[in-house]
């Protein structure tokens, strides 16, 4: 049987332990957005809406940030191409800062509106989303 020293043991302890910590990070990692994503949309400068990238589930990131500097109540509302509501519910922050996560599958065309009453606040962001599938077969023989 061959011996080992302590200190070859706690090299391999240390450089496993790092192992295990480098692949549970990259399995937890967030997608990142594709290099030609679309840039936020900012029209008034209190409302902006992002589309941050595909998760790992395959689903479209969008981050909304409003500025509601009042904290008056406010409208999101976000309507699928029907003009259906997929999601409407109403806030109070003074920094409204939220993620929603839509099936990449089911969608084509994604609406967000913002209303805010009090401060004469409307706005709405369109979202076409277009999905290209290249698929490359190479048959050979041999």
């Amino acid at each position: 049987m061959k011996k080992q020293s302590i200190q070859t043991i706690a090299k391999r302890f240390f450089f496993g332990n790092l192992l295990v910590a480098a692949l549970f990070l990259s399995a937890n990692a967030k997608a990142m957005p594709a290099k030609n994503s679309t840039p936020a949309f900012t029209t008034t400068g209190k409302v902006e809406v992002k589309y941050t990238g595909i998760d790992l589930n395959n689903q479209l990131s969008f981050k909304v940030k409003y500025s509601n500097p009042t904290g008056s109540t406010f409208n999101l509302i976000v309507l699928d191409e029907a003009g259906e509501p997929l999601f409407k519910s109403y806030y109070t922050d003074k920094v409204f800062d939220k993620t929603f996560k839509l099936p990449k599958s089911e969608v084509s065309k994604i609406t967000f509106v913002i209303e805010d009453g009090k401060n004469d606040v409307k706005e709405k962001f369109t979202i076409n989303i277009k999905t290209n599938v290249t698929e490359e077969v190479t048959v050979s023989k041999g």
